[in-house]
C-alpha cells in the first residue's frame, strides 16, 4: 500500500508538502498541488477521496447548527439521529455545531468544512439567517423567521397545534386552564422563536371561541423547569382543571402534579406538544399534538442535499398538526365551575 512518502517521491516534493496540499492548511501553488493530486491518483493512495473532494471544492459534509443541547432533550436527539441517518444514506457526513455566531457559521462554509447548513431553533429576527442571505452558500431552516422571502424551510403548523390542544380541553368542559409558555414570550423581544407567534395565534383563537380563562406561566422549556413551573402555576391558580405543557415540559408537569397528590386526568388534565415516542411512555400516556420531528428532519436534510448539488430550491414545507387522544385528558370534576 503506497504511503505519503511514495506520493511525495512520485510528485517530486517533500512529505510535508503532500500533507499540506491534501489538508489545505498552508498555501500551496496550483502547480504543486496538481502534481500531488496526480500522484495520489496514480498510486491509488488512500487519501484519494480527499483529493477528489479538493478538486470538486466539496467536503461532502453537512452542518447542523444548533443551540446548546440539554441532556434531557430527547426530542432533540430525534432530530439529530434522523438528520444523521439521511445524511449518511447520501454518502455525506454530518457535523454538529453548537452556539455558533453568524461569523462562525459563515466560516464553516467559506473554509469548506461543510457544503451547507441546517439552521434550527430559529428566531423572529435571526442574525444567522440575515448573514446567510447575503451569500451563495446553501442553507435550510427547520423552523421559520420573520421574513421568509426566498428561504427554504421545513416547519410544523404550531398555530393549528395549539388551537387543537385548547379546543380539545374546551370540548371536554374545561374553562380554567394553565399554559406553560417560554420565558420572554410575553415581552416584545426580537429574539423570540418564530413559532411562538404561531402558538399565540392558535391559543388566542381557541380562547375567543370558547371563552377560556387561561393562566400563563413562563418557564425554560425543559423537564426540570416544567416541574417548577407547574408547582408555581397550581400554587398561584388552584382553580385550574387542565394544563397545556409546551416545549419539553410535560414530564416535569406530570411529576409536579403527582407530588401534590393530584391524579391525572381525574384532578387535572394534561395535554402536551411532543413526540409520539415520549407521549406513549409517560404515565398516564399523554394526550398530545404529536411533533413529526423525524419527518421534519428528513425532509429538511433532503432539501439541503438538493441545494448543495446545485438545484435551485425555495420550497417552504409546513407539516400539519394532528391531535392524538390518549389517557391524560378527561372532563373536569363536577365541583369545578
Amino acid at each position: 500500500m503506497p504511503t505519503i512518502k511514495d506520493v511525495a517521491a512520485h510528485a517530486g516534493v517533500s512529505p510535508s508538502t503532500v500533507h499540506y496540499a491534501l489538508n489545505g492548511k498552508r498555501s500551496i501553488s496550483p502547480e504543486v498541488r496538481q502534481r500531488v493530486l496526480d500522484a495520489v491518483q496514480a498510486l491509488d493512495y488512500s487519501a484519494s477521496a480527499v483529493a477528489q473532494r479538493m478538486r470538486e471544492h466539496r467536503s461532502y459534509s453537512l452542518g447542523l447548527v444548533a443551540p446548546e443541547l440539554p441532556a434531557s432533550d430527547a426530542a432533540m436527539m430525534e432530530i439529530l439521529t434522523a438528520t444523521a441517518a439521511t445524511t449518511s444514506a447520501a454518502d455525506h457526513t454530518l457535523g454538529i455545531f453548537l452556539n455558533q455566531t453568524p461569523g462562525q457559521v459563515l466560516g464553516l462554509l467559506r473554509g469548506q468544512y461543510v457544503d451547507g447548513v441546517l439552521l434550527i431553533e430559529t428566531t423572529h429576527h435571526d442574525p444567522r439567517i440575515e448573514a446567510m442571505r447575503a451569500t451563495p452558500h446553501p442553507f435550510v431552516l427547520i423552523g421559520r423567521t420573520g421574513d421568509m422571502s426566498g428561504l427554504t424551510s421545513v416547519d410544523f403548523d404550531f398555530e393549528e397545534a395549539f388551537y387543537l390542544a385548547f379546543d380539545h380541553l374546551a370540548r371536554l368542559g374545561h374553562r380554567d386552564i394553565g399554559f406553560i409558555v417560554p420565558y420572554g414570550a410575553l415581552d416584545d423581544q426580537g429574539e423570540r422563536k418564530e413559532n411562538w407567534y404561531a402558538t399565540l395565534r392558535g391559543f388566542q383563537r381557541a380562547q375567543r371561541e370558547h371563552g377560556l380563562r387561561v393562566e400563563l406561566e413562563p418557564a425554560v422549556l425543559n423537564i426540570e423547569d416544567g416541574h417548577r413551573a407547574a408547582l408555581r402555576l397550581t400554587g398561584r391558580a388552584p382553580q385550574i382543571t387542565a394544563i397545556v405543557a409546551s416545549g419539553h415540559t410535560q414530564v416535569g408537569v406530570l411529576r409536579a402534579l403527582y407530588s401534590q397528590g393530584r391524579r391525572v386526568p381525574d384532578d387535572c388534565s394534561v395535554i402536551g406538544l411532543t413526540t409520539a415516542q415520549i407521549a406513549e411512555w409517560t404515565i398516564p400516556r399523554l394526550t398530545s399534538v404529536d411533533l413529526p420531528l423525524r419527518e421534519m428532519s428528513v425532509t429538511a436534510t433532503e432539501l439541503l442535499l438538493r441545494k448543495v448539488s446545485g438545484e435551485s430550491v425555495t420550497e417552504q414545507v409546513l407539516l400539519p398538526a394532528r391531535l392524538v387522544e390518549r389517557e391524560s385528558t378527561a372532563p373536569p370534576r363536577k365541583e369545578h365551575p
